[in-house]
């Protein structure tokens, strides 16, 4: 009833389409909503909320993707996606974005560098700069 293809089979929790929680949700894995929060959402893994899905309140999480309604600010430090019924009224930040045709986005947008990508052009910046004062000492 609850799962999907698409779904990362790894979700540690599930809040059904009967569920209304009214206060901040804090989980350390994945978290699949079907139903409504009224509060802000923190998560280490990926919030995934479903199409029917109401979330007023701020998302930070690892990864995310969207096919309900949130009526709050993402923040998400790697990828996120907006599904083609999801409606997002506030900002979002993040590494990758994926709007699908027929998402609704009424917002600011902000791409930041990941943290992988991040040590790795500051590990070539550096290997850079140390050549180029080898050259010119040479």
């Amino acid at each position: 009833m609850f799962q999907s293809k698409k779904i990362n089979s790894n979700i540690s929790s599930i809040l059904g389409p009967e569920v209304e929680i009214r206060g901040d949700v804090n989980v350390t894995g994945d978290l699949l909503i079907y139903g409504k929060v009224f509060g802000n959402i923190n998560s280490k893994g990926t919030v995934n909320s479903a199409n029917g899905s109401l979330v007023k309140g701020n998302i930070t999480a690892g990864n995310a993707s969207i096919s309900g309604e949130v009526q709050g600010d993402l923040d998400i430090e790697s990828k996120v996606v907006l599904g083609k019924n999801s409606y997002l009224s506030g900002n979002l930040k993040a590494a990758i974005i994926t709007i699908e045709e027929g998402a609704k986005f009424d917002g600011m947008c902000k791409m930041i560098q990941d943290n992988i990508h991040a040590q790795e052009n500051d590990t070539e910046e550096s290997l850079a700069n140390h050549l180029s004062a080898a050259n010119e000492q040479a």
